[in-house]
């Protein structure tokens, strides 16, 4: 086989497949099996006391050994959450996230349900894990930092409204893949250091319907996840895009205002500085709630839940 058949294992990944066989790449140019199903590469060196510097997976089992990474990161979440290490759980979030983007294929995506799942149940009797799920540390500013904290605010204003769990499920999933499609753009124009001609930005719009055609391959249950990842661009008076909608979801709204948040007050360009979040809800409020691009009442709501998750006890 050529070496595109196989796909080199991340370091920091390695200890987390025991389903998954491991191959090697022998002094000839092809490959060999190293690890077989069943064992883990612990497991393996105590046997061969050796590890060849370099370790592949077939491309073929990309999808299951996302999958069975998911299942490892959620186990590991959950021991996390019950240790109340819950800086901890931000990272396992933030990385099992980043290893399903980097392959958002049906099979993959769906593996993220069950991470909600776990966030939903905790959300619900402990405010704190919205709070620290929100990441206002890092200058490393990527697609997956910033799904992770639309999705912890979603969290945040279902919780806030009294959404019952299968709808905060629903809307959580909803927030965490509205920017799916991204990983279909030119990642040099999401990350350029500058303001973007007419006709980047024309392509960094294609993202939600790209992110909608991402979904919609999906075997989610819910249409409003793929819904809410095309409408999270529209405005109410028509001047959104894709598609100058005006008749747009609950979820759709409530993830494009919170997006708008959550980029004002977290994503720092060259050409312009984060804001603060009372002058992010300010300049939301004055020049697209007013002008009547948000639902005034989604806003209030969302204002309103941040006051009730950063308030006092």
């Amino acid at each position: 086989m050529e070496t595109s058949d196989y796909i080199q294992v991340k370091s920091s990944q390695l200890n987390l497949y025991r389903k998954i066989p491991f191959y090697y790449e022998t002094a000839s140019g092809s490959f060999a099996l190293y690890k077989p199903v069943g064992v883990t590469l612990s497991e393996m060196r105590i046997r061969y006391r050796m590890l060849p510097k370099k370790l592949f997976i077939k491309r073929k089992n990309k999808v299951e050994a996302i999958q069975e990474v998911q299942s490892e990161f959620n186990r590991e979440i959950k021991k996390c959450l019950k240790e109340n290490d819950l800086l901890k759980v931000r990272g396992m979030v933030q990385n099992i996230v980043h290893v399903t983007l980097e392959e958002p294929v049906t099979g993959s995506l769906e593996g993220l349900g069950p991470t909600v799942n776990i966030l939903v149940g905790e959300v619900t009797r402990n405010r704190d894990i919205v709070k620290i799920l929100f990441d206002l540390t890092s200058s490393d500013y990527t697609t997956t930092r910033h799904s992770v904290n639309v999705m912890a605010l979603a969290l945040g204003y279902g919780k806030y409204v009294n959404f019952d769990k299968h709808k905060m499920k629903v809307l959580g999933l909803s927030a965490l893949l509205h920017d799916v499609g991204k990983m279909r753009i030119n990642m040099e124009l999401l990350k350029a250091p500058r303001k973007l001609t007419e006709d980047e930005f024309n392509e960094i719009k294609k993202h939600p319907m790209k992110g909608f055609n991402i979904l919609a391959g999906c075997k989610f249950a819910n249409t409003e996840i793929r819904t809410a990842a095309l409408e999270h661009h529209e405005k109410l008076d028509g001047t959104g895009y894709p598609g100058q909608k005006t008749d747009i979801s609950e979820f759709g709204q409530i993830v494009a205002i919170i997006d708008c948040y959550e980029a004002l007050t977290n994503d720092e360009r060259v050409y312009r500085t984060a804001v603060n979040p009372l002058n992010a809800l300010e300049v939301i409020r004055a020049e697209i709630v007013d002008a009547g691009k948000f639902s005034r009442t989604i806003f209030k709501n969302f204002a309103r839940s941040l006051v009730s998750l950063y308030g006092p006890s």
